[in-house]
């Protein structure tokens, strides 16, 4: 038997034992095995080198056949090695992106934090996330491609919001259950209404004025609310802060570290919930 007839099932199995930076070859090796390797290697793109990451794009956009089997679509770069990056490289993108109709997690961190363009026109984009992590600004490209995704579940923002900034149309991601941002953003979410279980917040001086305030409004979601972590209270906040949650969300079943203010010279009282 040769390798241009071998069967389905003894082709799922070579491609399932092969390392990762085989499969390249393997897809060369016979027309069999082709497409049983071609769906593994697209199916998570994830590279901190932009040229891997371009390069895989032109292949999706120039082979039809590729788009659908990217399931997980990941651009960053390494801090330290952050740079701008081209328009072109972000054209690329865009593209590639208009071809993956089976895309369930998606990750684009923008160092120049001014590139949601690539994700304007919702209607050429065929899929349906699950789960979205970005560092974009929140402007009206962003907020019209969130209100497009339906089944978005878990989504993470990195970055803050503008006083003028867009806001949700009610209805939108009514599936979200996980949310990972800024208070300002919560609190828009919260107002779309929402269903969420997991919320995480990072505090820092601008979220400290608004968080005592903000906690009473999360009786919206108390029903459904099961992990709560606002990261870093201010000593000086948190006994106050865990009066009100446990007030308004008596349902958690996790409650993230929060620093009690020192009671004794020289002595640290932490509570964990």
């Amino acid at each position: 038997m040769t390798t241009n007839v071998l069967p389905p099932e003894v082709c799922h199995r070579i491609v399932h034992w092969t390392r990762r930076r085989d499969l390249p070859a393997l897809c060369l090796s016979s027309k069999s095995l082709q497409k049983t390797a071609e769906t593994k290697l697209y199916e998570t793109i994830m590279s901190s080198d932009i040229n891997v990451i371009f390069r895989a794009c032109e292949s999706i956009v120039l082979q039809e056949r590729l788009g659908p089997y990217v399931r997980s679509f990941y651009v960053y770069q390494i801090t330290r090695r952050t740079q701008e990056l081209p328009r072109r490289f972000w054209q690329m993108v865009q593209k590639a992106l208009s071809k993956m109709r089976c895309l369930d997690v998606l990750c684009i961190h923008d160092p120049a934090h001014s590139n949601t363009w690539v994700l304007s026109d919702s209607d050429t984009l065929p899929f349906q996330l699950r789960e979205a992590n970005f560092r974009l600004p929140w402007d009206e490209h962003l907020v019209r491609f969130l209100e497009s995704q339906n089944k978005l579940t878990q989504f993470q923002l990195i970055g803050g919001l503008d006083e003028d900034a867009p806001r949700l149309k009610a209805g939108s991601m009514p599936e979200l259950c996980t949310f990972d941002g800024k208070l300002a953003l919560a609190m828009q979410l919260l107002t779309v209404p929402c269903h969420l279980r997991h919320l995480r917040i990072p505090s820092d001086r601008d979220t400290n004025k608004n968080l005592l305030d903000f906690i009473p409004h999360l009786a919206s979601i108390s029903r459904t609310l099961r992990s709560l972590n606002i990261i870093h209270v201010p000593e000086e906040m948190s006994v106050e802060a865990i009066k009100l949650i446990s007030f308004v969300c008596p349902d958690l079943h996790y409650l993230g570290v929060i620093p009690l203010p020192m009671m004794f010279p020289h002595v640290s009282r932490v509570l964990y919930l």
